[in-house]
Order: C-alpha cells, then structure tokens, then sequence
C-alpha cells in the first residue's frame, strides 16, 4: 500500500496530485490533525480533497495511545489532540523531544494503518529538492518525490498561479500556529499580527512548568516583541511538517 502523507501544505498537494496523475495505484491519503493547525490549513486540504477526489482520511490523535477517524466537519479546531497529548505526557516538547510530531503524526498514522490490516506500506512525504536540511535527515523507508523530481519552490509557486484555488496563508505562518520550531524572528511578527495566538502556548507553559523553546517562554517573547519589530532577526528556525511551502 502506498501510504500518501498530505501536510496541508503547498508541496505535499502538489506532490499528491502529481502521484496520482502520473499513476499511483493502491494508494491512501492520510492527513493528521493536531488541532493547532490554521483555519486556512483545513479548508485547503478540504478543497485539495473535492476537487482532485482525493478521499482524504483525516486522523486525530486519542490519549492514551489511540486515534479517531474525523472529517472536514468534525477536526478538531480547538487543539483537542494536542491537549490530550499534553495531558499524557505531562510535559512539553521541544526541539531536542519533539514529540509531537511523532505521537500526533506518524504514530497516530500508523495505529490506524493497523486497525484496518496494513502494516506493509510505502510512505511519501513532500519535502522539495531545494530543502537539503530536511530531506538529508528523513528515514530511508520515507520516499521524496519532490527530491527524485528535482522540484524547487519556484516550481510550486508557478504550479499554484495555475490553479482555481490555493492555501490562503503566507509566511511567516505556518499550518500549525504557533510551531516552536519557527524562529523567534517570526513568531515576534505574529505576536505583533495575531497575539490571540500566543494564548494556548503560553498557557501550556504556565501549567506544565515547562517551555517550548528553553531559552525564552512564550510569554516573554510576546512581552518583547511589542513595538520591537526585528529584535531577533536571524534566529534559527527549523523545518517540520508545519511548513506551508
């Protein structure tokens, strides 16, 4: 079974669409809901799945080590999944234990692929030839279509210019709000945009004890950012499955 891993964002549609043009057989789309994803995320994946009739199964993570098959309608949008998470471990992922994309994504993929009898598949995941840093740390049993196509972001942009839709989200947003992995120079331009965004992060860390990124809390960081655009130009940021490009 080839197993499609559709992010929400711009390249995993266009790697889906291009696979299943040029002849995939036997394959399933699969989209993880973390419940931290945008608005504009879901409705993007909504309009990729009914107008390429894609079939999409969306999945969302259950605690304790369980999932739920969800729709369009029903994901959560209240980051029911991430909670539940975070309610089992009892602590906060970071960039050093970043744990949210292994319960939330790949684990929760594949207890579903169990429940229904696969545990034979082939993945791919839609990470471009121009992201080095990304595609030369995935697993070997992971295929890049993107990288075996040679595809830049360029050509994602123009293949998007082309069509009748597209995902309604610019940098330096992502699908999953407030990602950690996103440098402090980013997440300081959303805290000017959108601050609301700033709550569940910040109160996360209140609860727990614990912080995001270990050299600032959230809070701090929204404290600081107010008025002083460009403080923290030239953080690193790092790649995840949140990306919208």
């Amino acid at each position: 079974m080839n197993i499609i891993n559709f992010s929400g964002g711009r390249t995993s549609a266009y790697m889906t669409k291009r696979l299943i043009d040029e002849g995939l057989k036997d394959y399933l789309v699969t989209f993880q809901n973390t419940g931290k994803e945008l608005p504009q995320t879901l409705d993007f994946i909504n309009d990729c799945d009914i107008k390429w009739n894609l079939k999409i199964v969306w999945l969302e993570y259950r605690k304790p080590n369980s999932f739920e098959v969800v729709t369009y309608q029903t994901a959560s949008r209240d980051s029911r999944p991430f909670n539940e998470l975070l309610d089992h471990k009892k602590t906060l992922p970071n960039l050093q234990f970043r744990y949210c994309t292994l319960e939330l994504k790949i684990k929760t993929l594949k207890r579903y692929l169990k429940s229904i009898g696969i545990t034979d598949f082939i993945s791919y995941n839609g990470i471009r030839y121009d992201e080095p840093r990304r595609w030369s740390k995935t697993p070997g049993d992971v295929i890049l279509p993107c990288v075996k196509w040679k595809v830049i972001k360029k050509d994602i942009i123009e293949f998007w210019q082309k069509q009748d839709f597209d995902l309604k989200l610019k940098e330096p947003y992502g699908n999953c709000d407030l990602c950690f992995l996103k440098g402090k120079s980013k997440l300081s331009i959303i805290a000017n945009e959108k601050p609301d965004l700033f709550n569940w992060w910040i109160e996360k860390e209140n609860l727990t004890g614990y912080q995001f990124k270990k050299e600032i809390t959230y809070n701090q960081l929204l404290e600081k950012s107010k008025n002083q655009l460009g403080l923290f130009d030239n953080d690193p940021e790092f790649e995840c499955f949140c990306n919208i490009d």
